[in-house]
């Protein structure tokens, strides 16, 4: 069952004496199981569950509120827990090279069990093959407070279009300026070691030694190539997982980082 939109409930918790938890039980809607229901995790009573319907339509709202009409959702992905949903426009663009170039998207997580904070951000795909590129540092992003009560969900959107819409077009230069640097890297083994030893050392083997084989096989083998295996890997796995998009997240951040010592 991973029906992103499935009915969810919040229960309360009691241990066997009775005593009522400070906790709360976190269902969601599951027809494969007995109860009609599955629980997915357990959140602190001040916690703000937010339906990932909710998180979708504050994406479609700043898409619309942007007047550009050929927005296309490019991920729906929901391990039963975690939820992120994206889309991104062939109307804001910026070039790497003379034809080689990079469209804008916007970006939602969410979670239903605490482990993901309910936010929107900026993120840019690689047209040629349509690899996303998300940071934790280098674009803006707009984080909904997880606390008790209602959230004014217009007045929130609004800011969070705000926060991304009218520096999307600047960001996505300045991205596209730095990836031209990669780009024009040509990597030798000493760089790959650096890369390994110092910019990419959380990778365990399994996902470089994937990166590292695309890498050596279909990319060019400048410091771009080793981000667009990266990306490649991260963003088109055919069964992802919430670690794919933190991999992808660090990738991207670890090669803006090293851009910053290329002349």
């Amino acid at each position: 069952m991973n029906n992103p939109y499935a009915e969810i409930e919040v229960t309360p918790l009691f241990s066997r004496d009775g005593m009522h938890s400070q906790g709360r039980s976190v269902r969601i809607r599951d027809e494969d199981e007995k109860t009609g229901w599955n629980e997915i995790g357990v959140v602190s009573p001040n916690y703000l569950l937010v339906h990932n319907t909710r998180v979708k339509n504050v994406v479609d709202q700043i898409a619309e509120r942007s007047k550009i009409d050929d927005w296309k959702m490019r991920k729906c992905f929901f391990d039963g827990r975690r939820f992120v949903y994206s889309l991104s426009t062939d109307n804001i663009t910026a070039e790497i090279s003379p034809g080689d170039c990079i469209r804008f998207g916007l970006i939602a997580h969410n979670s239903y069990d605490g482990s993901l904070a309910v936010s929107v951000g900026a993120y840019a795909e690689h047209l040629v093959c349509s690899n996303g590129m998300t940071s934790e540092t280098f674009f803006s992003r707009f984080t909904f407070k997880h606390q008790k009560g209602n959230v004014n969900w217009d007045e929130q959107t609004e800011k969070a279009f705000l926060t991304l819409m009218p520096t999307s077009k600047s960001k996505l230069a300045n991205l596209a300026f730095t990836l031209g640097k990669l780009n024009r890297k040509q990597l030798t083994i000493p760089d790959l070691k650096i890369l390994r030893k110092e910019f990419l050392k959380e990778f365990n083997l399994s996902s470089w030694g994937k990166v590292m084989d695309q890498y050596l096989m279909h990319e060019k083998h400048t410091a771009f190539g080793l981000l667009d295996a990266a990306t490649r890997i991260f963003w088109h796995n055919e069964k992802p997982t919430i670690t794919d998009y933190r991999n992808n997240s660090y990738a991207t951040d670890a090669l803006i980082s090293f851009a910053q010592r290329l002349n």
